[in-house]
């Protein structure tokens, strides 16, 4: 009878532990970091969460868009469990890897594993077409330059060009909204812009449309001197990008190609998401892309229009050095797009 009745118990304590752990893989609610409202960014980040909410509730992953200072402060926030995937590129994903840049003076022990890669970001510094002393980067020096928000990669990325050409130390580096930008050029409150366009050019953010529509926009086209030091600049790729995100009044005033530099964005999970989240919500994003994501806003429609396989496989590789998410290595491994050379992160303890 003792034999029968330790039985039952064990049998009991069994079911309970099998259950609990259901209820707990049913129950993921998780926070994907977006840009600041307003932005493509965060307009996309919704959308990428209402797929998930339609196709994966069900089977208990639901995705929120939770607002952020920009991809440094999303990158910021996964430590402090204010987001569970970030939203950045492999650049600023690199710096939190090493404690370099803006994570050298405060360093992140907690770090996000790359993830799903949609977005091709393009650097395109501009002036006002009247300012006849600003041409070049170097032209920047002595100048008033809005490198976008402090905290978003984008302004990390500038401050790492213009420091890697000598430049940084002597430009004046303003800080305002990306909204004030367009005023504050036509006042001379600044002298120049760091704008950017994402989805290979296809798509610019609200201030940037804001600025495009209200003041005759010139695209600084680097020197040749200069075009050679940033070509060699490894995690980005330089050369000639396209003006299409510029109303038809600034495209007149400019190159059908414009020359700046790019690199891939993405959403890339914590190592607390187990590898089954993961793996399905990736699926979703890649196989859902033309029904669920292209309506979603112009970003998301060149995602969809491109390959979105192929834009996994260059985003990896821009950061090959950083460990990738397992549920995403395993669907990669599924579709034959896995390469060795990668690194399989890997996930908090008692993870699967």
């Amino acid at each position: 009878m003792r034999s029968k009745h330790w039985y039952l118990i064990i049998t009991v304590l069994a079911l309970m532990i099998a259950f609990t752990g259901v209820a707990q893989a049913k129950d993921w609610t998780l926070r994907l970091a977006s840009s600041k409202e307003g932005t493509a960014t965060y307009s996309s980040a919704v959308g990428m969460s209402a797929a998930i909410n339609k196709h994966l509730a069900g089977k208990g992953i639901k995705m929120e868009a939770t607002p952020t200072p920009g991809s440094t402060g999303s990158v910021k926030m996964l430590p402090r469990g204010g987001v569970d995937l970030v939203f950045t590129s492999t650049w600023v994903l690199r710096d939190s890897y090493n404690n370099t840049g803006p994570f050298k003076k405060s360093p992140v022990n907690k770090k996000a594993l790359q993830g799903w890669y949609f977005a091709t970001v393009n650097w395109i510094p501009t002036t006002k077409k009247s300012n006849d002393d600003v041409n070049t980067l170097a032209d920047l020096k002595g100048k008033k330059f809005f490198p976008y928000e402090g905290g978003s990669g984008v302004f990390a990325v500038y401050k790492y060009i213009l420091e890697k050409l000598g430049y940084w130390k002597d430009i004046d580096i303003r800080q305002l909204s990306g909204m004030e930008a367009a005023d504050a050029l036509k006042m001379g409150i600044i002298d120049a812009v760091g704008t950017y366009a994402s989805a290979s050019g296809y798509a610019a953010a609200g201030w940037v449309k804001n600025l495009d529509a209200t003041v005759e926009l010139k695209v600084l086209n680097p020197s040749d001197k200069e075009k050679s030091l940033i070509g060699k600049i490894p995690g980005i790729s330089a050369g000639l990008l396209p003006n299409n995100w510029l109303s038809p009044k600034n495209q007149k005033n400019n190159p059908q190609k414009l020359w700046g530099w790019s690199m891939h964005y993405g959403m890339h999970p914590g190592s607390h998401v187990p590898t089954d989240v993961m793996y399905q919500i990736y699926k979703i994003w890649i196989e859902k892309a033309q029904s669920d994501l292209a309506g979603v806003s112009a970003m998301m429609k060149a995602y969809a229009e491109m390959d979105p396989l192929k834009i996994q496989v260059r985003g990896i590789e821009e950061g090959k050095d950083i460990p990738v998410h397992p549920g995403v290595a395993k669907y990669l491994m599924e579709k034959g797009l896995w390469q060795d050379h990668w690194k399989i992160g890997k996930l908090d303890q008692g993870v699967k």
